[in-house]
């Protein structure tokens, strides 16, 4: 029964350290097959920010799968415009877009964040045509019975208290095109709140601020998944009086989709 526990939002530069050390130590208790980090690593892509949150990630007891967030590229700058990703790729995460399979699981990160664009709000993420079609691609070759995961920073679906945050570009046809080849499961963060639903037959589960004091209307948290052949349970942990407790269980049914592979 594949287990997932999933992180976000951690923003190192904001973090609360004995928090973090709580979660090191509780992530170890939960032995789970993936640590999913749905972006925002640091606060603002300074190299000692990187560097704390590439320690962390180290210390984390279980294979760790790290997507990037809108906070983990330079402001406003001609390094964001020229260069973005030099520091993420050459010195901490290599991949913005990596793959882990195993354990019953084939999980795919995307990496929705963009430079800018004509608007004001350049925290706003899409995903492109072609990396809707690569998705497609490889769900649609994963082993049959796999628990397909998406995991990236921006959100496919918004709970009412986040409506004014606005979804990822391409959110329909991403969510359309994906439900098709058998996704089942997606993760994601950027609003700092935590909630779980389903929509076109895929979970869609969002994480509060894992370890940060950037608090928008939750405490601190992080979900822990478990799924087998028939369902998906969601359970969200939350911060009480410095460690993390259960506070809610969701559960999912799993859908059987036959995918054309050919």
């Amino acid at each position: 029964m594949p287990r997932i526990l999933h992180l976000s939002d951690i923003h190192f530069g904001r973090e609360r350290p004995a928090l973090a050390r709580h979660l090191l130590a509780q992530a170890a208790e939960m032995v789970p097959d993936l640590i999913a980090i749905s972006g925002d690593l640091t606060q603002r892509a300074r190299r000692h920010q990187l560097a704390a949150a590439r320690a962390f990630v180290d210390a984390l007891p279980a294979p760790v799968l790290v997507v990037p967030g809108n906070h983990d590229i330079p402001g406003i700058s001609i390094r964001r415009l020229l260069d973005p990703w030099r520091r993420w790729r050459s010195d901490f995460f290599a991949e913005t877009e990596p793959t882990f399979r195993g354990a019953g699981m084939t999980v795919l990160g995307a990496n929705s964040v963009r430079i800018g664009g004509p608007y004001l709000d350049w925290s706003r993420g899409k995903l492109k045509p072609a990396q809707i079609d690569a998705l497609a691609a490889k769900f649609s070759a994963a082993s049959a019975d796999d628990l397909r995961v998406l995991v990236m920073h921006h959100p496919l679906l918004l709970t009412e208290a986040a409506r004014h945050r606005g979804l990822v570009g391409s959110a329909a046809q991403a969510l359309q095109r994906l439900a098709a080849v058998g996704l089942d499961l997606a993760l994601g963060g950027h609003v700092h709140l935590p909630y779980a639903a389903s929509e076109a037959g895929v979970v869609i589960a969002h994480a509060g601020t894992g370890i940060s004091d950037r608090l928008v209307g939750a405490p601190n948290g992080f979900n822990l998944i478990n799924a087998d052949r028939h369902f998906i349970e969601v359970e969200q942990w939350t911060a009480r009086s410095g460690r993390f407790e259960p506070e809610q269980q969701q559960r999912f049914p799993r859908r059987r989709v036959n995918v054309d592979k050919a």
